[in-house]
């Protein structure tokens, strides 16, 4: 169930400077909490690179990377909190490059998930203070709340 995912949860205060480094940052913890396979950091950096998921969010930005259901032991949402912006490419190829500064990698056990969380996820671009609260805080349950609203 997608909501599970959001039981499974990590937060981590980063100081990467790049995409690559975050989603291995991200990984390594989703792998050490028995949350993905190893190898998932590679099988997102492939999915990443054909499909995108940096999102053009009002007033802090936001990606939302994951890899197909093969790589994913239990589902979960890792996100990090990002010292400075890295960049991601845009979802759908709109709007230039995305300066990410929060990242929700997600461990899904089937693509419905995904959909599921990012419709449930959209309300928080209604609500960007939130996101930017959750930034300064590192207290993830405003957000958890918003979307274990929207998806149940």
């Amino acid at each position: 169930m997608a909501a599970d995912l959001l039981s499974n949860l990590i937060v981590i205060k980063s100081s990467k400077t790049s995409k690559e480094e975050v989603l291995q940052e991200l990984s390594d913890a989703a792998i050490a909490a028995g949350y993905a396979r190893p190898g998932y950091c590679q099988a997102i950096l492939e999915r990443e690179a054909k499909y995108p998921t940096g999102l053009h969010t009002p007033e802090i930005e936001v990606a939302v990377p994951h890899a197909d259901a093969e790589w994913t032991i239990k589902p979960s949402l890792t996100i990090a909190i990002l010292k400075d912006p890295v960049t991601f490419d845009p979802m759908g190829g709109e709007g230039g490059l995305v300066s990410a500064e929060l990242v929700f990698m997600l461990t899904i056990e089937d693509a419905s998930e995904h959909v599921d969380f990012l419709r449930a996820f959209s309300t928080l671009m209604e609500a960007p203070q939130v996101l930017i609260d959750f930034k300064n805080s590192g207290d993830p349950e405003p957000i958890i709340e918003i979307i274990r609203a929207r998806m149940r």
